[in-house]
């Protein structure tokens, strides 16, 4: 224990470690010699313990002391304390001693909180209750403790996930039927709309989803237009599909679905891919249309688009028998029907959508993999969703085609930048209009978006400047953008506009293969960013114009021209020289070369 805490510090210290270890013994000639102020520190203090940080009597509870636990109640150490618990590599917080005793299986310890009026619901600041952290982790025996003794057994979390929900995604098969026998409601929905058949079959529990059924659980879609048999499909579960589609209730249609929704995910499933199975999946389900050859039931037809090459997909045995050994038609066909069967607007479409771009990328197909990216984009902007992972990963496929010299025209780029603007907007009309609602660190996250977003802005300028044959040449519709773009103001948390980062060697381009062909500062993006309308003399955090970070630049002999190019746009562009920083001091007061003093 360490020597400098001090005398309050150190009995707290004592009593936590006793506490924690079980030494009850040591734990009673402690409590016994406090005064009652002391004593009462010690029980109320939470100790840092790792990830956890907790009372006495929650750590106690956690680690199954029972008789620490009796004494520490006998002190009268707060039943309803809260605390911060680890389970699984998940730190848990709002944790009561209740909650610490049922998530690790300890029954005495339960009953013996409970016999002391512990509230048997107590839950965590996620909204967890000891039953579900039972569930959870399949303890019957403290699962059905905690129902006789009053728990609730639909409670919801903050994802309104239930304890029948996690019982049945982590097979605990006695706690699932013991919870439906007491009352749980088995066609509940969490905040995806999955029902505790959705999570049995989400990971792939056959008996369980079997039992549901078989007690007359409903099979809803959720928020994805996923079914259970369709969420199976698209999660390829093959044992699971063939499952419920031999089922009586299954419609014909459903059936159809979901072998044709199985069939396109394992042509565009790298973890399952099997080509020659994904074809016989898409053949048993337009057999099935067929079965009754004067009374087919046909597919709706979809509009061709051109990032799926303007195909149709087909429409009889015939057709699609064309496709058989033409890997790539059948990888094409099997997004069609996916878009076909989810809706053109399911974010269950990316992740095939984009995974086949990419392999179109490695082949140094980069038209097409713009394409289906672009394509994934928009559905995603649809949807309300972030696009900043998928801008990041455009970004870096335009560095990348420019290392290689593939052809990269400027509407590819024009055309991203244009779902940047777009996302830009989105994103803070979202940050402004929940600024005085949101708590601190998700009002950190949308600051840390936002700024992603500008650094985006910042690669796809740079990279527009090297697909242009000459500034002459500028795009109308990219001067537009660009103009739409900075008069929302975008500023880094630093304050920095896109012309600091632009002018300012220490930017840093944390994308690779943008880094691998853009070194900053650059001109001619400090150009394009001027011309279309970014305040030339405007301020970051600290006072600093971009005319101040410019001219700290230290460069060596082979770039004194770009320290001379970089400097004499800004002073074209009208810069303030005389401006002074948070400090008081002007560009030439903290320039870092006698060439940048002489250039001022």
């Amino acid at each position: 224990m360490a020597k400098n805490l001090s005398k309050t510090e150190y009995t707290v210290a004592r009593v936590y470690e006793a506490a924690r270890d079980g030494a009850v013994g040591v734990l009673s000639n402690v409590l016994q010699r406090m005064s009652i102020s002391e004593r009462s520190t010690a029980l109320e203090t939470k100790t840092k313990d790792g990830d956890q940080m907790n009372t006495p009597l929650i750590i106690a509870a956690r680690n199954g002391n029972l008789d620490s636990v009796k004494m520490l109640l006998r002190y009268k150490a707060d039943i309803e304390a809260r605390g911060t618990l680890k389970v699984d590599d998940h730190v848990i917080e709002g944790c009561t001693p209740l909650w610490a005793a049922a998530v690790t299986g300890h029954l005495d310890v339960v009953k013996l909180l409970i016999e002391r009026n512990a509230d048997v619901d107590g839950r965590t600041l996620t909204n967890s209750t000891p039953l579900r952290s039972a569930a959870y982790v399949g303890r019957l025996n403290i699962v059905s403790w905690l129902v006789e003794n009053g728990a609730d057994v639909n409670a919801r979390n903050n994802f309104e996930d239930t304890p029948l929900m996690v019982a049945c995604f982590h097979g605990h098969m006695p706690v699932v039927n013991y919870l439906i026998e007491h009352g749980a409601n088995m066609d509940l929905q969490d905040k995806q709309g999955n029902t505790a058949l959705h999570w049995a079959v989400e990971s792939g529990h056959l008996e369980i989803a079997n039992k549901l059924l078989a007690l007359g659980a409903s099979q809803f879609p959720n928020i994805h237009h996923l079914t259970p048999l369709l969420l199976a499909s698209n999660n390829c579960k093959i044992d699971m599909v063939e499952y419920f589609v031999k089922r009586p209730e299954c419609t014909k249609e459903q059936r159809i679905e979901g072998l044709e929704l199985l069939g396109a995910t394992i042509a565009n499933e790298p973890k399952v891919y099997d080509i020659k199975k994904a074809f016989s999946y898409m053949k048993r389900g337009m057999e099935e249309r067929f079965a009754e050859k004067f009374r087919p039931l046909l597919k709706k037809r979809m509009e061709p688009l051109k990032v799926y090459e303007n195909r149709k997909e087909s429409q009889t045995l015939e057709e699609l028998d064309l496709l058989e050994g033409d890997d790539h038609a059948i990888h094409m066909e099997g997004l069609i029907i996916r878009e076909r069967i989810l809706g053109t607007d399911n974010t269950e479409l990316l992740f095939p959508i984009r995974y086949r771009g990419a392999v179109f990328a490695d082949s140094k197909n980069y038209e097409q993999c713009i394409g289906l990216w672009e394509h994934a984009m928009e559905i995603r902007q649809r949807s309300n969703e972030s696009l900043r992972d998928d801008l990041k990963c455009m970004a870096g496929l335009f560095g990348e085609m420019l290392q290689k010299n593939a052809l990269l025209r400027s509407e590819c780029v024009q055309g991203v930048f244009e779902k940047l603007v777009i996302e830009y907007e989105r994103q803070k009309k979202n940050f402004t209009s929940k600024t005085t609602k949101l708590k601190e660190n998700e009002a950190n996250l949308l600051k840390e978006e936002l700024e992603e977003l500008i650094y985006c802005a910042l690669y796809l300028l740079m990279i527009y400047t090297k697909v242009q044959i000459s500034e002459n040449k500028e795009s109308i519709g990219f001067f537009d953008l660009m103009q739409r773009f900075f008069l929302s103001n975008p500023r880094t948390r630093d304050g920095n506009t896109p012309l600091h980062l632009a002018a300012w060697y220490k930017t840093e381009i944390k994308e690779k293969n943008v880094r691998l062909v853009c070194k900053l500062p650059c001109v001619e993006t400090m150009k394009l960013i001027i011309h279309a309308g970014c305040n030339v003399n405007a301020i970051n955090s600290k006072g600093n114009s971009p005319l101040h970070l410019a001219v700290t630049f230290k460069p060596n002999t082979g770039s004194l021209q770009v320290l001379r190019d970089v400097l004499e746009t800004l002073l074209d562009g009208g810069v303030h020289e005389d401006l002074v920083n948070g400090e008081g001091k002007t560009a030439m007061d903290i320039a870092e070369t006698d060439e940048a003093r002489r250039i001022l």
